[in-house]
């Protein structure tokens, strides 16, 4: 009798123990499996994310500035040319004025921003602007379209880990008012 007993006692705790194995291989497959398809859905999102990118990019067609040919050579000082010549009041050094303007690179004639792709002019205080802009827009009149080519002390500097343009610069200037 007591065999017997000890018998059915290893018997349960085979069993027993065999249930739990089994539960636990079968608890990681479960996590084996929800850790594949996290894995799987990461993948899907990292390869969607870089084929949005790489759409962007080929959406982002690189703009030259018109009749503008880049320039190897730094510029010196700020120069100042009237494509088209305004009529009326002329813009004076500290004034509040409204305009169009289109900026781009002189290494390599590339737009990096224009008020243009909003449609709407900006509007701003000259003294709150890059020296090249406040040296190089008084003297307009409304009408008139300015190019000032800038030397990169008169810009934003040649620091390209700012997030701004950098070096020469080169912006044309429509002047729409004075306020």
């Amino acid at each position: 009798m007591t065999t017997r007993i000890i018998s059915f006692i290893l018997a349960a705790t085979f069993l027993l123990s065999t249930l739990a194995f089994s539960g636990f291989v079968i608890f990681e497959a479960s996590q084996e499996d929800d850790l594949q398809a996290q894995q799987a859905e990461l993948q899907r999102q990292l390869e969607e994310q870089q084929q949005e990118a790489l759409t962007t990019q080929e959406n982002q067609e690189v703009r030259l500035l018109d009749d503008f040919t880049p320039l190897t050579d730094r510029i010196a000082e700020l120069q100042i040319t009237d494509t088209v010549e305004g009529s009326g009041d002329a813009v004076v050094a500290g004034a509040n004025v409204t305009v169009h303007y289109t900026g781009a690179t002189v290494r390599d004639g590339e737009i990096f921003e224009s008020s243009r792709d909003g449609g709407e002019p900006i509007s701003f205080n000259l003294d709150g602007l890059i020296e090249g802009w406040q040296e190089g827009i008084p003297g307009m009149q409304v009408g008139g379209t300015r190019r000032l080519v800038i030397p990169a002390a008169q810009a934003y500097g040649d620091d390209e880990n700012t997030g701004r343009p950098f070096g020469d610069l080169v912006f044309d200037i429509e002047l729409i008012s004075i306020n």
